[in-house]
């Protein structure tokens, strides 16, 4: 991973302005009973949702506020194949990942691991008190995160330090990340309101393991 207490790699941030946090719905474009099969001629095609946007398949939280139904309907679509299969919450979840980016005008960073809510809260929480001079970081396989608060601006370093490869190395300012995290945040607690009535569950908020082993059946 990226040295915990390196900072030499702070001086080479470019600094960067607008900055945006986002939330995109990664969904999946076919349901496959049998995920470890080689044969994909079983997999069945979902349907994007009737979203303007230029990728149907990930929608950012800016595009779904106000046109969750549609949304709604293609989980609604995912639940009926997974009771139709009799498949448990653990292999159906991956279609109710969500994924958090921090953007700005010529680029993002993004949070591949990070799959609900409650996983994002963690990182916005530690950008909201982080005091000046305190580190983030997040390690999984192939990928690197680590933030540090210098000042008025987050410095944010990622990439794969496994392989030695840096992905992207940015100092975004801090009022105008904090802000867009505010406003996102209000989005997402909008949105997740209204799938969760439409729906029945709340799928995205966190994993969902704490209920019965299939989730699909009432």
């Amino acid at each position: 991973m990226f040295g915990y207490k390196d900072r030499s790699w702070i001086d080479k941030s470019v600094i960067a302005e607008n900055a945006d946090a986002e939330i995109t719905f990664s969904l999946q474009r076919a349901f496959h009973p049998n995920p470890n099969a080689l044969d994909e001629r079983n997999a069945i095609a979902l349907p994007a949702p009737a979203i303007p946007s230029a990728d149907p398949y990930n929608l950012s939280s800016k595009e779904v506020l106000n046109n969750e139904r549609p949304l709604a309907e293609h989980y609604k679509a995912v639940l009926q194949l997974a009771c139709h299969h009799a498949k448990p919450y653990v292999a159906f979840n991956l279609h109710m990942w969500l994924r958090l980016h921090f953007r700005w005008n010529e680029g993002a960073i993004s949070f591949p691991w990070y799959d609900t809510l409650e996983e994002m809260e963690r990182l916005f929480g530690f950008l909201n008190d982080a005091v000046d001079g305190q580190t983030w970081s997040g390690v999984e396989q192939g990928w690197d995160m680590i933030a540090v608060r210098v000042g008025s601006r987050f410095h944010f370093r990622e990439g794969n330090s496994d392989q030695g490869v840096e992905h992207a190395n940015i100092a975004l300012p801090r009022e105008d990340l904090l802000a867009s995290i505010s406003r996102l945040r209000e989005r997402m607690r909008i949105i997740i309101g209204r799938l969760t009535t439409e729906v029945g569950e709340d799928y995205w908020t966190r994993h969902r393991y704490d209920l019965r082993n299939n989730l699909t059946r009432r």
